[in-house]
């Protein structure tokens, strides 16, 4: 894009680059997946003596763990702690969703410690995707558990926390506790029922055999 080419154009005239438009760049190129060249911004500019920021660190993270490559998602999440850096929850929660989603959930339940230990405030994103994790894993009390957390610590559950717990349930025969946090997602959260919501319910009365 426009905002790339006119970095090059600062780069080769000299021209100091401030570390805004470092962030800018490298997280344009992320979002367009185009991670290689992300990282390759970033290279040079800790090769010009520019310092790199949580931000800057956390979307080249979120690009990698987003992409599949989890294993360098994580070996940044370490180069970052080891430069100094403290990340912050949305670092943690973007390499937890990563590990959730390639059913690496023991390694999420790590990461989900030590933020608790570090005393960091978890996010809904950092929840549902662990529920989402343990839910695919068969481990349907350990994500009923931490749904129910998630009040006890203040955090507002969102519809992916609802949906992502539904849908375990409905996947492991639980059809009538899925109905019934259908139900309470509405009167007590005020939470929007989603199409996806509906979805996984509709599949799950089928594959339950209840088409009523």
């Amino acid at each position: 894009g426009s905002c790339v080419a006119l970095y090059q154009e600062m780069d080769e005239k000299g021209i100091q680059v401030p570390p805004h438009v470092f962030s800018l760049v490298i997280g344009g190129l992320c979002k367009e997946g185009k991670l290689n060249e992300g990282y390759a911004v970033f290279e040079n500019m800790i090769r010009k003596g520019s310092k790199p920021n949580v931000a800057i660190y956390t979307v080249l993270i979120d690009g990698y763990a987003k992409s599949g490559s989890v294993e360098d998602a994580i070996r940044l999440l370490h180069r970052m702690i080891d430069e100094g850096f403290k990340p912050d929850v949305v670092t943690y929660s973007v390499v937890v969703n990563g590990l959730c989603k390639n059913g690496r959930v023991e390694e999420a339940l790590d990461y989900f410690q030590t933020c608790r230990f570090n005393g960091l405030a978890i996010n809904s994103m950092f929840y549902s995707s662990l529920i989402d994790g343990l839910g695919k894993a068969g481990r349907i009390d350990e994500a009923e558990r931490l749904f129910e957390e998630m009040s006890e610590k203040g955090c507002t559950r969102d519809s992916y926390c609802y949906n992502a717990l539904i849908d375990a349930l409905t996947k492991h025969g639980k059809v009538d506790e899925a109905m019934a946090l259908f139900k309470r997602m509405e009167e007590e959260e005020g939470c929007d029922q989603t199409v996806y919501t509906y979805t996984i319910l509709i599949s799950g009365m089928f594959k339950d055999h209840r088409n009523e």
